[in-house]
C-alpha cells in the first residue's frame, strides 16, 4: 500500500495534479489515493464516475492500468497543470497496477507515507524513506526521495522508488557495512555509518548514511533515511590518518621512548624503544593510564604527574625512576603539549642509567681511595675545609687525627706489594669499624690515614683515638705460616673558632703524630 501511495505522489507530480487515485474499473471506491483523505478520495472518484472524460467541471486525466490479477483499472489525476510524459505516465501505470490490490479501499486520513513525504520535502538534505520489511530476509525498498536525494545523487523519485537500496552501490561500496547498515533497518533499529555510495552517472561518493525508525501506532513501519557527502571531511580524515601515520612511524624510529597521552590521560601509542624500556606491549599498554604505564617517581619516591606542572612553554622536563619489570631503571624526561587546544601529551623517556651508575662511579673515584674504598686527600680536604668553616663560623668543635702505620714496611718488604695491599684494605676496615657515621675517615698517603672527627672536643678525640690504636694494635695478619701485628701512631688536633685553615689543622695532627712515634710508637699524641 506505500508503495502504491509513493508511485500515486510521482505521477501527480510530473502531472502537476493535486490528487492521484487509482480504482479498478466500475467501482466508485479508490483502491489508492494521493492528496486527500478516504472521504474526499471517494467523493473525487465519483465526480469522476460521472463527468464526461476530462471535461465537465473536474479537470483529470486518466490513464489505463491493469492491476497483479488481470483485473483492469485506472490511475485518475485531478487538476493536473502540465501534460505529463505519457510514456511515463505509463509505466508509472503499470508499476502501480503491478503493486496495488484491487481489493482495497481508501479510508480515514491521509496515510502515513503522505505525512511523512510532505515533512521531508520541505527540508534541504537528502532523504529518502525507506519502507521496514516485514521479513529480516527481505530487502528494503525506497518509498520516496526528495529533490535534495535527486540533487546529491542524481536518481529521480519515478527511478527510485520501489528499488531497494544496492541502486547506489559499486565497486568501492563497503558491501559488509552496507548489510550491516540495511539489517538494522530490517530489525527496526537506528544505524549510522559513513560508505561510498554511487550517483547515477557511477561517480563514487563518500556518503554519510544516517536512519531513523518511524513509529506508527506503536510499530516501527518506515525508516527516514538522511545522507550527507562527508566526501571532503573523508578526504581531511584520511590525510590526518596519513600523517598520523607518518608520525607513529617517524616515532617508532627514533631511538628515545615516546608514549602520546589523549586529553583525559589515557595512551594513545608507545613506540618500540618505550616497549622495550617499559616491558610493555602496544595493546597493553592502549587506553590504560598513563600513571599505570609510566609509573614516573622522583627522588623522594614520590609519583610525578606527566599531565600536570608544566612550565609557561607547556613542557615538563625533569629526572626520576621508573619501576619495570626488570627493575628499576633512571630516566630523563620530557613531557609536551601536542596542541594547546587539546591538551594531549607526548612524553619522551630516555634511559640515564648507565650514564648515572658511569657518573657515580667517576665521581667515587675522584673522590675514594681505589685501594681501600677509603676517601682520598683530596676530599678529605674538602671536608675538613668544611669542618674549619663550620668552627669559624657557628663555634662548631671538631678535631682531626694524623695516623701512620707502625712496621708496615717490615710486611712490605717480607712479604711482597700484594700482600701489601692486603693489609692496607682489611686495616682500613678495622678503623671504619670505629668511626662514627658522621666521621671521616681516608687515606692520605701510602701507609698514612687521616680521621675527622665532627662535633667532637679533643679529650673525646682521645678516646675515640684509643679504641681506633687497641683495634689495629689487635689485628694480625697471616701468610706462609706466619703472623704479623701492626700498630698505629695517632696524633691530634682540636679544630676551634681560631683555627687558620684545613692545612694547618692536619700540619697539627701531622706534627703531633710525629710526637707519637718518637714516643716509641703505637701511641697517641695531641
Amino acid at each position: 500500500m506505500e508503495s502504491t501511495t509513493a508511485l500515486l505522489r510521482i505521477a501527480a507530480r510530473l502531472a502537476g495534479a493535486t490528487a492521484a487515485l487509482v480504482a479498478a474499473d466500475g467501482r466508485d471506491e479508490p483502491v489508492a489515493a494521493w492528496g486527500s483523505d478516504g472521504a474526499a478520495a471517494h467523493a473525487l472518484l465519483r465526480v469522476v464516475r460521472r463527468s464526461p472524460a476530462g471535461g465537465g467541471a473536474w479537470s483529470f486525466h486518466s490513464v489505463k492500468l491493469a492491476f497483479g490479477d488481470g483485473t483492469p483499472g485506472e490511475l485518475v489525476l485531478i487538476a493536473p497543470s502540465r501534460e505529463g510524459d505519457d510514456g511515463t505516465l505509463d509505466a508509472l501505470a503499470a508499476e502501480i497496477g503491478a503493486v496495488a490490490d484491487p481489493r482495497w479501499i481508501v479510508r480515514g486520513e491521509p496515510s502515513l507515507i503522505e505525512k511523512l513525504t510532505e515533512s521531508v520535502d520541505q527540508l534541504g538534505d537528502a532523504m529518502a524513506i525507506v519502507e521496514t520489511p516485514r521479513d529480516l530476509s527481505d530487502a528494503s525498498h525506497f518509498l520516496h526521495v526528495n529533490s535534495g536525494f535527486t540533487e546529491l545523487l542524481g536518481f529521480t523519485p519515478s527511478e527510485t522508488v520501489g528499488q531497494p537500496a544496492e541502486i547506489m552501490f559499486g565497486p568501492q561500496t563497503d558491501l559488509d557495512r552496507m548489510t550491516w547498515l540495511l539489517s538494522r533497518i530490517a530489525e527496526r533499529e537506528p544505524a549510522r555509518a559513513a560508505v561510498v555510495l554511487y550517483t547515477k552517472d557511477r561517480t563514487p561518493l563518500w556518503t554519510e548514511f544516517a536512519s531513523t525508525p518511524i513509529r506508527d501506532q506503536g510499530r516501527n513501519v518506515h525508516h527516514i533515511v538522511t545522507l550527507r557527502d562527508v566526501s571532503s571531511r573523508r578526504q581531511f580524515e584520511d590525510a590526518l590518518a596519513a600523517e598520523k601515520r607518518k608520525l607513529q612511524t617517524t616515532l617508532a624510529a627514533i631511538a628515545d621512548a615516546v608514549v602520546t597521552v589523549l586529553a583525559d590521560g589515557r595512551v594513545e601509542f608507545v613506540n618500540a624503544a618505550a616497549q622495550r624500556l617499559l616491558g610493555i606491549e602496544l595493546m597493553d599498554a592502549y587506553g590504560e593510564h598513563v600513571r599505570e604505564v609510566v609509573p614516573l617517581v622522583d627522588d623522594e619516591a614520590q609519583p610525578v604527574n606527566l599531565l600536570a606542572g608544566r612550565g609557561e612553554d607547556g613542557v615538563l622536563r625533569g629526572a626520576g625512576h621508573v619501576r619495570t619489570k626488570a627493575g628499576v631503571i633512571d630516566v630523563a624526561y620530557v613531557a609536551s603539549r601536542i596542541d594547546a587546544e587539546e591538551h594531549g601529551t607526548v612524553v619522551v623517556l630516555r634511559d640515564v642509567t648507565a650514564e648515572h651508575r658511569l657518573a657515580m662511579r667517576l665521581s667515587f673515584e675522584a673522590s675514594h681511595d681505589p685501594l681501600t674504598g677509603l676517601q682520598n686527600r683530596r676530599a678529605f680536604e674538602e671536608r675538613l675545609e668544611e669542618a674549619v668553616a663550620g668552627a669559624r663560623e657557628r663555634g662548631e668543635h671538631h678535631a682531626v687525627g694524623f695516623l701512620d702505620l707502625d712496621r708496615f714496611k717490615v710486611v712490605n718488604d717480607r712479604f711482597g706489594h700484594a700482600v701489601g695491599d692486603r693489609l692496607l684494605r682489611e686495616i682500613g676496615r678495622v678503623m671504619g669499624r670505629v668511626v662514627r657515621g658522621g666521621d671521616v675517615l681516608a687515606r692520605i698517603g701510602g701507609d698514612e690515614f687521616a680521621l675527622l672527627l665532627a662535633n667532637c672536643r679533643i679529650d673525646d678525640a682521645r678516646r675515640v683515638a684509643e679504641k681506633m690504636r687497641t683495634a689495629v694494635d689487635a689485628y694480625r695478619i697471616e701468610h706462609g705460616g706466619e703472623e704479623l701485628g701492626i700498630g698505629v701512631s695517632i696524633g691530634l688536633a682540636a679544630i676551634e673558632a681560631h683555627t687558620a685553615g684545613a692545612t694547618e689543622a692536619l700540619a697539627e695532627a701531622d706534627a703531633a703524630c710525629y710526637q707519637a712515634k718518637a714516643a716509641g710508637r703505637n701511641a697517641i699524641a695531641g
